[in-house]
């Protein structure tokens, strides 16, 4: 599947950048969106800590008046909140781009915003479903295929876990598809070309800077992906015909959200261990 960007673009800012902004504007609110370890281990001084799967429960903790600069470990699940932001009327919000690992001097990853474009939308419920169907899929068939390849037996059992739980979720919006909509679910779907354009989803990982090999890695791209389909279901929900489809489709959102927040707890447990 190639990737398109669907979701409200995102001002990302250099470390230099930030180190400026930071120095000059004392009414920025610095946001780590990280997990809790992850904060412990180390964080950007001042930073208020609000994990992404918590964001939309505590977003009174922001003032939307001032900007908001928000960033993770590479900044996947970071872009994801300061899209969430954004679609919360937060008018001035940064993502500070390769996330606290190239704050701490690691080697620059590229942009990982290039070659990704904005979706201009949903013509109707299908629609939304159908890309929904086409992103499980083609992250299942991923996650699947990386079990096969990666030395490290940790990860392979954690891709495989994963590739299970796509499964899960393509098989729910079929359900919300016959459902919602009162058709059958079209048969022969597929991942492969579902967008023109864009990134696969191997080199959007390459371009996060993730290391297939790394379970924590791994957990952060799943997540910041979970981030984007709960993103996605929710400005959906917006353009729905009618209110029993905007019910629906903020259901699904919050699943998305219960999922996210499933993917954060393993982390925190292999953190623990």
């Amino acid at each position: 599947m190639r990737w398109k960007q669907f979701l409200t673009p995102v001002k990302s800012v250099s470390t230099e950048d930030a180190l400026s902004m930071l120095g000059s504007d004392d009414t920025i609110q610095l946001v780590d969106v990280r997990q809790p370890a992850e904060y412990d281990e180390g964080h950007i001084a001042g930073a208020k800590h609000i994990p992404l799967g918590e964001l939309l429960d505590r977003l009174d903790e922001l003032d939307k008046k001032n900007p908001v600069m928000v960033y993770c470990a590479i900044g996947g699940r970071s872009r994801v909140a300061a899209q969430l932001l954004s679609g919360k009327e937060f008018n001035s919000v940064y993502n500070l781009t390769g996330g606290f690992n190239i704050w701490e001097g690691w080697e620059s990853i590229g942009d990982y915003d290039q070659g990704l474009e904005l979706f201009n939308g949903f013509e109707s419920l299908e629609e939304v479903l159908l890309v929904a169907y086409r992103m499980e899929l083609a992250l299942g068939e991923f996650y699947a295929d990386m079990a096969t390849r990666v030395s490290n037996q940790e990860a392979a059992s954690l891709f495989t876990k994963l590739a299970a739980i796509e499964d899960k979720h393509k098989q729910h919006v079929i359900t919300q598809y016959e459902e919602l909509t009162g058709n059958s679910f079209p048969d022969n779907i597929e991942a492969d070309g579902a967008f023109e354009g864009g990134l696969t989803t191997a080199e959007y990982i390459s371009r996060l800077g993730a290391d297939m090999e790394k379970p924590l890695d791994i957990l952060a791209f799943a997540m910041s992906v979970e981030g984007q389909a709960m993103d996605l279901y929710m400005r959906a929900s917006e353009k729905a015909p009618d209110a029993a489809t905007q019910k629906a489709l903020l259901q699904i959102s919050s699943e998305e959200k219960a999922h996210l927040n499933s993917l954060a707890a393993v982390m925190d447990s292999l953190y623990a261990s």
